[in-house]
Parts: structure tokens; sequence; C-alpha cells
């Protein structure tokens, strides 16, 4: 950002840190606004109205003729409707694309237009005259070139001279092309007062020297192109359509996009004022500030508001910060709320072009996947406007020994502009699938918290380093601040992408992912337990699918321990500590759970879910326990107590793998050989360095803030009634939420209790042409008669509540079909509900942790796929039940014993 190799000398009190100026932060915020309104305002413009009808009538043929193709309760796919909506949908994708990248390219043709000829039209309409070809200016150009050494610039621009009496200057230019300005008024004050002409002109040599020049025609630029690129086709394309009625209803919103775009753009050109003047040497900065008393404009409120949508800051203004250059390094919320806008109003039309690409990222499912890239595309420009502004507070903090920013309302106010910038953005104001207000509540300050913790992470590792940095340091400086951004772009990243993920996940329609987790816990509506629950399991899924996602915001979050050496050692030796304990007890568990479940009815339990249960949830507990006692302690961050949360899941790791080989020897595996294969070693290091870690730290987080707000609480009487307020609000709220009738169900308590397999028998029809049908050699369609003994049976566990857990030992049943053997083999849980009453049984949402295996001889055929809902008759006694089922011509009858307590 600097141009020249000598500086020149800056007076004391305005210094000029090695860290980017606010300008740029600003810059990237303007950019950042009109790419997203340009966006989705050519995704308008481009808009097919036969194509997207015809997309409509295709949808509604299908949907009458069949129910929609997802069952979001039984969890089945109709494989032949979910094939006819993708044809109705077939070339959504290609038009999103073309939309969007079509309004990119006219925003970048009408920008590099207005960039190119701006100076042409400087020079054109203000008859410039070039001061080299000015006769008897000699002693003007002389003076001039020593101001330029002055400046530190190694190659001096080209001097204009215009006809305006005023004294003033401009800088302007493209490419390697730069002018300097220089009013009429200006070069008579070189013969009468030099002093004033040396100042004027050294503050715009400050532009050239700060290499502000081009950010300063490329956001006028982009002002010019905003209207002309995006309002004023959108405007033609509404009243073509003969819909200027929609016009005038969303005139409110193209006058919001418009306020954001300028006032970015604006804020752009005020910013380098100041930091043109910090330049100025202490003798001229006073003669600025003399020039700036002789302003008589206006001052006032209505003044500086005013001047928001001004190129220039008020005359009042320059010089406060003259006489106060903490102002400068002020961190301000309102730069951090238009960020936050700017980048919320282009996040759906992001995430709908980076979901139309063939490929987004590996492992990741399209909608996770489109979600995170998008979050990078928008990561890096938040990351460039926080590290800037919290960055350059703690510089100047640390230099005046002052109170650095905590960063708490500058985060906080990022987050409240994510969300109010996409509540604006088109496509999601005009949905109709809205949530309930609980959703959007508990969301909301989920995501300003959020918010909140990245300023405070940010502001904390910014006193860190430069607490360890010399203020001589330059280059390192300059390289921790690299280092911080990069780390802030990884975990702005993730945040955008978790919003997007968790906004689409929990709109109120038919088969929304909320929906599916309060079917699959059979609670019949959404509570905030079961939001709580998607958002967990929201994690689960992200570090079962791609790992990476979540390992790479751990490790980012570590930047901050970097510099405190004495406080990462107490970290790390608090993790080791803790984890070396728990890896030795951890192998334990297993033999204390063994000895708890051997019942003469049950015989061993499934090692698989005994092993997930009964090692892994120890293991999120014990580093959930160290961060939280790292930050409890006063002496840690959330940040160390996540590395020694991190320290102690590596310990831990092969204590887990150890208690699988234990817990296969209590199972009563044969021969006691334990089966520990790749699957298994990917699902622990999963969980103990990526799952059991992000609790830890939200834990970590949520301690820390809990024990900040009671301090606070304490010393203020008014905080501490504030709060109780809150809590009773909160409590009223998600008991509202969660209230709802009573679901009469019948369910005889013949049932409840535990039930052991006795006898088996069932019908199952084979197609010649499925794939136990191929196995078997069949050349038509047969059935297969399958029967189990108690030997080989399994246990049920039937509760009063309506819930019952199918547990398999080693279940087999068997069978012949076209003389071979074929044996079903389980191992594993199924979770589900029961209804009994009147003779009739039902099972519905079953959720299932095993896996199912055909043997043909020595072949097998892995069976997947979601347990299907079915229904049947019972009949029960005190010792004995019988259920029977006939299914689509799979018929069974199942007689169990019931088991001694």
């Amino acid at each position: 950002m600097t141009e020249g190799v000598d500086a020149p000398t800056t007076p004391a009190d305005a210094p000029t840190p090695a860290l980017p100026s606010t300008t740029l932060g600003r810059f990237v915020a303007a950019v950042t606004a009109v790419v997203g309104t340009s966006m989705f305002g050519w995704s308008t413009v481009l808009v097919d109205g036969d194509a997207t009808r015809a997309r409509a009538q295709c949808m509604s043929d299908v949907l009458r003729t069949r129910p929609f193709p997802i069952d979001v309760r039984a969890g089945t796919v109709d494989e032949t409707g979910l094939a006819a909506i993708r044809r109705c949908t077939a070339g959504l994708g290609p038009d999103v694309v073309r939309q969007m990248l079509v309004g990119l390219a006219v925003l970048a043709a009408v920008t590099a237009l207005a960039y190119v000829v701006a100076p042409w039209c400087e020079c054109r309409l203000r008859g410039l005259r070039r001061l080299d070809r000015v006769p008897g200016t000699e002693a003007l150009r002389t003076d001039l070139a020593e101001l330029v050494r002055q400046a530190g610039l190694r190659r001096p621009p080209t001097f204009v001279v215009s006809r305006s009496a005023r004294i003033s200057g401009n800088t302007f230019g493209a490419g390697p092309w730069r002018y300097v300005r220089l009013d009429l008024g200006l070069v008579h004050t070189h013969r009468v007062a030099p002093g004033v002409f040396r100042a004027v002109v050294l503050h715009e040599l400050a532009h050239v020297r700060n290499a502000d020049i081009h950010l300063t025609r490329l956001t006028i630029a982009q002002a010019w192109a905003f209207p002309l690129g995006v309002l004023v086709p959108v405007t033609v394309t509404y009243l073509r359509a003969g819909a200027g009625r929609h016009l005038l209803a969303d005139s409110w919103r193209l006058a919001a996009f418009a306020l954001i775009v300028q006032v970015s753009a604006w804020s752009v050109l005020r910013a380098r004022e100041f930091t043109a003047d910090a330049r100025l040497t202490a003798a001229d900065a006073a003669t600025v500030r003399h020039l700036l008393a002789a302003d008589q404009r206006r001052t006032g409120r209505w003044a500086r508001l005013g001047a928001v949508f001004r190129f220039h800051p008020l005359a009042r203004a320059r010089a406060d910060t003259l006489d106060d250059p903490g102002r400068r390094f002020t961190a301000r919320p309102v730069e951090a709320l238009g960020a936050g806008l700017a980048a919320g109003i282009a996040a759906p039309s992001l995430r709908d072009l980076t979901t139309s690409l063939p490929a987004v990222l590996p492992g990741a499912d399209p909608v996770t996947g489109s979600a995170f890239v998008t979050g990078i595309l928008l990561g890096v420009p938040l990351a460039l406007v926080v590290t800037g502004a919290l960055w350059r507070a703690a510089w100047w903090a640390r230099r005046t020994g002052g109170r650095a920013t905590s960063g708490v309302v500058f985060g906080a106010a990022l987050a409240g502009g994510l969300l109010v910038g996409r509540r604006l953005a088109w496509r999601v104001a005009y949905a109709d699938d809205l949530r309930a207000w609980w959703v959007e509540a508990l969301l909301a300050a989920l995501w300003i918290a959020g918010g909140a913790l990245l300023g405070r992470w940010v502001a904390d590792g910014a006193r860190a380093h430069l607490r360890q940095l010399a203020p001589s340091a330059v280059r390192r400086t300059r390289w921790a601040w690299a280092g911080a951004t990069l780390a802030t772009s990884v975990l702005t990243a993730t945040y955008v992408a978790m919003l997007l993920i968790l906004d689409a996940g929990t709109v109120d329609d038919g088969w929304s992912v909320l929906s599916l987790v309060a079917a699959r816990e059979a609670t019949g509506a959404a509570n905030p337990l079961t939001l709580l629950d998607m958002i967990a399991f929201s994690v689960r899924i992200t570090a079962a699918s791609a790992p990476y996602l979540l390992v790479l915001p751990l490790l980012a979050a570590l930047f901050p321990v970097l510099a405190g050496r004495g406080v990462t050692r107490r970290a790390l030796r608090l993790g080791v500590t803790v984890g070396a304990v728990g890896a030795l007890v951890l192998p334990l568990v297993p033999l204390g759970v063994g000895a708890a479940v051997r019942d003469p009815g049950l015989t061993t339990a499934t090692a698989a879910t005994l092993v997930t249960s009964h090692t892994l949830l120890p293991v999120t507990f014990v580093e959930l326990g160290v961060a939280v006692a790292a930050v409890a302690s006063g002496r840690l961050s959330p940040p160390h107590g996540l590395l020694a949360a991190l320290t102690a899941g590596v310990l831990l790791t092969p204590a887990v793998l150890v208690a699988d080989v234990l817990l296969s020897c209590v199972a009563g595996t044969p021969g006691c050989v334990p089966a520990v294969g790749p699957d298994t070693v990917g699902r622990v290091l999963t969980h103990t360095l990526v799952v059991a870690p992000v609790v830890a730290a939200l834990g970590a987080a949520v301690g820390s803030a809990v024990t900040a707000g009671l301090a606070v609480a304490g010393r203020r009487r008014g905080w501490s009634a504030a709060v109780v307020a809150l809590l009773l609000v909160t409590g009223g709220a998600v008991a509202a939420a969660d209230h709802r009738p009573p679901v009469r169900q019948q369910r005889d308590p013949c049932l409840v209790g535990v039930w052991r397999l006795a006898a088996g028998r069932s019908h199952l029809p084979v197609a010649a042409e499925s794939p136990l049908g191929r196995l078997a050699g069949l050349t038509s369609d047969a059935a297969v008669e399958f029967s189990t003994v108690a030997a080989g049976g399994h246990a049920t566990a039937y509760r009063a509540d309506g819930t019952a857990t199918d547990l398999y030992d080693l279940f087999v049943a068997e069978g012949t079909l076209n003389g071979h053997t074929v044996r079903s083999v389980e191992r594993g849980t199924v979770t589900y509900r029961w209804t009994a009453g009147a003779g009739r049984y039902a099972q519905r949402d079953q959720v299932a942790a095993s896996d199912r295996v055909l043997r043909v001889d020595d072949r097998e055929l892995p069976l997947s796929g979601p347990p299907e809902d079915f229904g049947g008759t019972y009949r029960c006694t005190a010792d004995r039940l019988v259920i029977r089922t006939d299914t689509d011509g799979h018929r069974s009858e199942q007689t169990f014993v019931r088991s001694p307590l």
C-alpha cells in the first residue's frame, strides 16, 4: 500500500502504524455491497417468465398425481416422484448461473468504462492544462519537485492546472497515469502564502504516497456503475413487464440498497482524507488546521448526517482528527454494521450461484459445500474489515497505554448487519417459508453471540501479538496481521456457512431439517430443544462428511495462543494432566458397563452401541470439563481452553481404541479378537479431535460469558434485575413454544418390560432381478422362508413412554432359496416408537444404529436404507408376546418371552 523509499517526517502525535489503512477495509465492504446487489438484481432482469411458468406447471402436475417424494417422518424417498421433479427443474441451475454471471460481467464492464473514462472527462470538462506546458512556471515546478522528494515518491505525478479560483487541489488517474490538479487559486498562494501552498500540495501528494488513487477512482466508478448497471436494468424490466405496481412496492428496498452502496462508497472517500492528513509534518498540520478553521460551513447533528453522503469529511471532523489522532484508530461499530449489511445482501445470491456449480467441496453435500464456499468468498472481505479496524485500535492502545477495545460490540454489529442484510435480500424477503418467531429470536441471539465472540477473539489476538512485538518490528507486525487475517477468514467463513446452513434448515416447511429432527424425536412439533439438537446434528454430520471443515476453524481459533508462551504452557500442562488421567480411567468404563448389563435374559449387549454410548460420551465430557476449567480459572482465555481440550483429546484417542478392544472382550467375542478397522479409527479421531473440541470450545465460551455476566450483575444492582427478567422472559418463551396438546396414544401396559425372542418365522418375496435373486441364481420370482430360534434371537425393551429399543447381539434368521442357504445377520440397535391396543400393533419413527447383511452361502449382500414403519396384530399375556405382520407380501410372526428382572 506504500510507494517510495524515503518516508517523510511525520508529526509526533500522528504516527502511521505498519498496518493497512481503514480505507482498504471500507473499499472491500463497498465492493461486496455492489457485487451482491448486482447479482440478485440481474437474476431478476434475466429471468425467463415462460420457463418459470413451465417449471411451476410441471411441478404442479407431478404433485397433483402423487405425494411429495420425501416423507420426513418415515424417512422414505419416492425415487419416481423425485426423478420427475428433477426433470421439471433440470434447466434451473444453468439459468441461475447465466443470470448472475451476466450481471457481474455488466457491472465489471460499466465499472471499467467509468474508471478508464473518468480521467479524460476530468481533463476535458475542467479544461486542465499540463503545468510543464504553461510558461513562467519554472520556479513553481522546482518547488514541486522538492515537495515530491519530501513526500517520498519514487516517480513524480503529472501536475495539471485548472481555471478555478479555489485554494484546493485533487488527485486522479487510471492505471499508471497519476495526476495532481492544482487550482489557479492554489497556484496564486505559491507566491503570497508559500506555507499554505506547501501544506495543500503535500496533502495531495500524500494520496499518491498512500496509493489510494486507484481505490478512490474504483470506488467512484462503482458508485456510478450501481445505478447504471443495476437499478436502471431492474426498473426497465419491471416497466416492460407492466409490473410498475410491484416496482413501487419494492421502492423502499431499492432505496435501501442504494443507500447502503452509496454510504459504503462515500466512507472510502472520507477515510482517505484522514489518512492523507496523517502524513503531514507538525508545521504543515498546523497550517491545514488553520485553513480548516476558516471553513464557515454549518456544523451540528444535521451537518454530520449530511456529511455521510459527501466525498470529503466536514472541516470540523478533519480538525478534530488532527487534534486527536486516536480518532483514526477507533473501531467504530458502524463500520462493522455496513460490512455485515453488504455481506448479508450478497450471501443468498452467492449461495445460489455456488449451488449450481458442478463441484463444490470434496466430501461435502451440495448444500453444505455451497454454504462453505459462500462463507469463504464473504469471509475474506469481512476478515479484512474486522482485523483492519481491531488491530489498529489495539496498536494505538498499546502505543498510548490506554484501554483497547474488547471487540464485542464491533463483532455484534457485524452479526447484526449480516442478519438484517440477509433479510433485505430479495430471495429471502420474498420467500413464503418463514420461521416461527421463537426460532428467529433464538437463532438471532446465537448469531449475535457468535459475532461478539468473533470480535473478542480478533481483539484478544491483536493485543496478545502486539504485546510481544517491538514497535520498530514493522515486518513482524505485518506478518502477524497477515496471519490474523488468514485465521479470521477461516473463522468468519465457518460462521457465515453455519448461518446459511441453519437458516436453510429451519424454514417452516414440511421437509426442513428441523421438521425431520422433530419427527425423529416424535415430538410432533419443533421446540427449542429440537433446534439445539439440530445444531448438534449439523456439527456431527459435517464432521462425518468433511472433517476438515471443522478442523480448520479449530486450528485457526488457536492463533491468539501462539503469542503467549507462558499461558500456552499452562494450557498444555492442564490438557496433558487431565488427558493422561482420562486415558488411564477410560478403559475401565467398558469393563464396568459390561458388568452392569449382564442380565440372564439379555445375555450381552451390542459392542458397537456400547462403544458409541460409553466411551465417546466420556471423551466429550472430559474435554468439555478441561476447557471450562481452563477458562473458569481466570488465567486462560477460550482459545487456551481449546488448546487444552485438543491436547487432552490427543491423549484420549488411543485410550478409546483400547476401550474398544476391552469392550470386544467383555461382549464375548470368540477368541477375544478385537475388530479395530479403519472405520473405527476414523470415527474415534473425528469425535475426539473434532466433535468433542467443538463442544468444548462452545462450552468454554458460554461459561466465560456467563461468568462475566454474573460478575457485572454483581457489581451493578440494576443489571441483576435485568438478567432475572431476561431469564423469566426466555423461560416463558420456551414454555410457550414447547406447549402443545398431548397426543393420546394407546399403549398396552402388558408390553412394558423386557422381552426375549423365543422363535420367529417370516416369509419374504424375492424378485428374480433383485440383488438377492441374482446371488441365488433365480430365473423367476420366488420366496424365502426365514426361521429364528432363541439362540439367534434378539431382545426388545418396551418403555411406558412409548419408546422401545431392539438390541441385536448376533441376530440370525436362516432359510433356503433355490438350493442355497440364506442367512440374515444383524448387529446393533433400532430405536422406535410403538403403540398397541385393541389387538393392533404399530412401529414408527425408527432410527437404526445397526448393520445388516444377507449371506448366500459364502457371499454377502449388505442391506442399506432406513427401516420402514409397519403395523400388525399382537397378543400379549403375562409371560408371552406374539406379534404378526403382513405388509406387501412380507409376512412374519415373532414369539417373545418375558425376561426376568
